[in-house]
């Protein structure tokens, strides 16, 4: 099941038909399966967030942090909200840790919390990210590796209800290590509370597509109760 299972991957579909129907190219298994192979958007521009920061200097606070990592998951063992912007940008109709709102699971109220946040009606449930050796202990009865969040699974612990909807389940995304700061801030956390599952929903507020530049990141997080924005090694909060 690829990652842009819906009209985004369109494109992508068209491209496979051509490689592999017209011009009768082999298909070469894939030997993992991660989320990297959503990561297709483009990077970050040299100096962009930078100059994003410079833009926005009356409202907001900057500050360069050595492990941003560490940082984001100390803010969320501390029950903050955070923004998380990081590399390329994800295709399909999930976020996958690269644009993403994140908060933490063991807090049931942070389902209305982050739902206030995105203007979404309160029933609507959240997905969890987990680490990726973790899975099987914390979910079940879906495929795994999960890596695209597109399989729904029970969940099997009563610690994590932030992410468990009214049927006890969960649209699970599994992370691996070649997922970036990503997996490095799943793992930071786990050593913190003990869970390696966070909240992960889309960083986008209603009606609007998924953030693609710091200059729209920042812009959430001041018209936003987001706590922190982590993003390009900076934390970044209202003034």
């Amino acid at each position: 099941m690829p990652p842009g299972c819906d009209d985004s991957g369109m494109a992508l579909g068209a491209a496979l038909l051509l490689t592999h129907n017209i011009l009768d190219l082999p298909h070469l298994p894939r030997t993992a399966l991660t989320s990297t192979g959503a990561y297709l958007g483009a990077p970050i521009a040299k100096g962009c967030t930078d100059d994003a920061i410079e833009h926005y200097k009356k409202e907001i606070q900057a500050s360069s942090v050595d492990d941003i990592a560490q940082d984001a998951a100390d803010a969320l063992a501390e029950n903050k909200i955070i923004g998380w912007y990081e590399g390329r940008s994800e295709v399909g109709p999930r976020a996958l840790g690269h644009r993403s709102i994140l908060s933490n699971p063991a807090f049931f109220d942070n389902w209305k919390r982050v739902n206030l946040i995105k203007g979404r009606e309160e029933w609507r449930p959240f997905a969890p990210s987990v680490l990726d050796d973790d899975a099987s202990d914390w979910f079940k009865d879906c495929p795994l590796p999960s890596p695209y969040m597109l399989f729904t699974a029970k969940v099997k612990n009563k610690k994590i209800p932030a992410i468990t909807h009214v049927d006890d389940t969960a649209r699970v995304q599994t992370v691996t290590e070649d997922c970036g700061n990503y997996y490095q801030l799943l793992k930071h956390f786990k050593a913190l509370t003990g869970l390696p599952v966070l909240l992960n929903t889309s960083f986008n507020g209603p009606g609007v597509p998924i953030v693609e530049t710091p200059e729209q990141a920042i812009e959430f997080l001041i018209q936003s109760d987001l706590d922190y924005l982590y993003i390009d090694g900076y934390r970044i909060e209202k003034k």
